[in-house]
């Protein structure tokens, strides 16, 4: 049975010559306010009412885009499934895009039978609209803007930058829509060109503040009205006065912090006289979940860049979970503890025999130094000894200062071969992660670890996802990535952007609660 169709034709030609002329008329007036009343105004006022009459003037050339991509007939009957849905005619919605806020008409269909939502308009979506019934460009310039900063002054430059800026809300929707692709394409990098002659691997964790239970259940209780007339600084002096906040105990902790798992992985390349070049194509990889899923893409990013066959230098600090990393999944690479870890070790051990600051403090760690370049484990060991020696075993501060000494000794001794500092300094490669300490104060330092913040696991994956898109410098790429993915996805409706849910909370802060 032939599908019956109904015909658009008149209603949607009449749209496109209507829109057609209002985009004329609105191209003349331009011209004519540049080299009339816009002639007299200095340039930066000019530039304020030209901005505002282009976006002005997109709004108008969409609308005529729009209404030309319209299909002139429509099935009167749709399906999807075990759902049928029936053409009630032609509906006004608003379309948001990067000029502004669109009033326009499309088809929409009411179901009949079976079970799906109550009414649709499936030429959103072959519009190419995203979730919200925003343009794909709007939501990839605001997760551009939300990977550099803060959701509130990502909104607030949208605002300056564009004729639309979505709420907040929907910023949070979309970060936590674009997250998940991300990942996915962080997870399907391929090897990256004019790599170096040694691969070097680093790991480290950085935490951020994540939302406690006490303040997400406050976060989902209804919000109550002010008395009539009450100013809010009463309002809040009372809120403080009902529900006073309890003062900390000694070794209480206000973050409540969640590590992101960090890895860094780059090459160095051999210059023709010797000398080394780099870091050289630097990748940063992380996630607030399991280790293992990082350990397996940093895996796979090595063995794409010529792993094990490639000279490897594995860095991380004295964390013992890292070094477990290497003796599973590394075991190839040349073990390298940080210097400067070790070194502020050294400097504690010095400073329990010699006054802090002192220039025989300080020639006392250079000469621990000069013992570690060269290879002589043992003196440095032997030296550490024999300042503990020195300590009394009673008297003011001996406690402190023997603890101290002790803990420099057993770093030492626990990380014994993971100290080839000889030998990699004799072919001028890296024994400090500095390239990785840059790397978590870039990615989750500067972005996830700000004053008053606080995640919920979910959304600080997402958004740390699309932040090492962009410290990673792949952001075009993902853009097309987010583009195809769009166009492939066989999606009827367009979704909402809001969060329909509120924002879960670590396992381990309900556990606590």
């Amino acid at each position: 049975m032939r599908s019956q169709f109904i015909d658009l034709r008149e209603a949607v030609e009449a749209d496109r010559l209507k829109s057609q002329q209002q985009t004329e008329v609105a191209v003349a007036a331009l011209l004519g306010w540049t080299t009339e009343q816009g002639a007299g105004l200095p340039l930066h006022l000019f530039e304020v009412e030209l901005f505002r009459r282009l976006m002005s003037l997109g709004c108008l050339l969409v609308t005529l885009w729009w209404f030309h991509r319209l299909p002139t007939s429509t099935p009167k009957v749709l399906r999807r499934g075990r759902a049928s849905y029936l053409y009630r005619g032609c509906s006004n919605a608003d379309v948001r895009t990067r000029f502004g806020v669109l009033w326009l008409r499309r088809p929409v269909y009411d179901l009949v039978s079976g079970s799906g939502p109550a009414r649709v308009a499936p030429q959103d979506r072959r519009m190419g609209l995203a979730a919200g019934r925003m343009s794909l460009g709007v939501h990839l310039l605001t997760a551009w803007l939300v990977a550099q900063t803060t959701f509130d002054n990502a909104v607030s430059v949208l605002g300056k930058l564009s004729g639309y800026a979505p709420s907040k809300r929907s910023s949070l929707g979309i970060a936590d829509s674009l997250g998940p692709v991300a990942v996915e394409f962080l997870d399907d990098l391929p090897a990256p060109e004019g790599d170096g002659e040694v691969l070097v691997v680093c790991f480290d964790d950085k935490a951020a503040p994540m939302i406690r239970a006490s303040t997400h259940k406050k976060r989902c209780r209804p919000h109550k009205k002010l008395g009539r007339g009450m100013p809010r600084r009463k309002a809040r002096r009372l809120k403080r006065q009902k529900d006073p906040r309890p003062r900390r105990k000694k070794g209480d902790k206000t973050k409540n912090g969640r590590s992101a798992k960090l890895a860094v992985v780059y090459t160095l390349r051999v210059l023709p006289d010797g000398d080394l070049e780099g870091p050289i194509n630097k990748r940063i990889f992380g996630t607030f979940g399991d280790r293992s899923v990082l350990v397996a893409r940093v895996k796979k990013e090595a063995l794409l860049r010529g792993f094990p066959s490639k000279r490897t230098v594995f860095l991380a600090d004295g964390a013992t979970t890292l070094w477990d990393i290497w003796r599973k999944h590394f075991g190839e690479a040349t073990p390298c503890l940080d210097w400067f870890h070790l070194s502020e070790y050294l400097w504690a051990a010095g400073g329990t025999i010699h006054k802090e600051g002192s220039k025989v403090l300080a020639k006392w760690v250079r000469a621990r130094q000069t013992e570690l370049r060269a290879g002589k484990v043992d003196a440095v060991i032997g030296a550490i000894e024999a300042a503990r020696k020195k300590i009394g075993r009673c008297g003011p501060g001996t406690k402190g200062r023997r603890k101290r000494v002790n803990d420099a000794l057993r770093y030492v001794r626990n990380h014994r071969e993971m100290l080839p500092y000889a030998e990699l300094l004799v072919d001028g490669l890296d024994i400090g992660t500095g390239v990785m300490e840059g790397a978590v104060k870039h990615t989750v330092a500067s972005r996830l670890d700000g004053s008053g913040m606080q995640w919920s696991p979910r959304r600080a994956e997402n958004v740390l996802a699309l932040r090492l898109v962009l410290v990673n410098d792949l952001w075009s790429a993902f853009e097309e990535h987010a583009i195809q993915r769009h166009e492939d996805s066989d999606a009827w409706v367009v979704p909402r952007i809001t969060p329909k849910e509120a924002q879960d909370i670590d396992p381990a802060c309900l556990k606590a609660a």
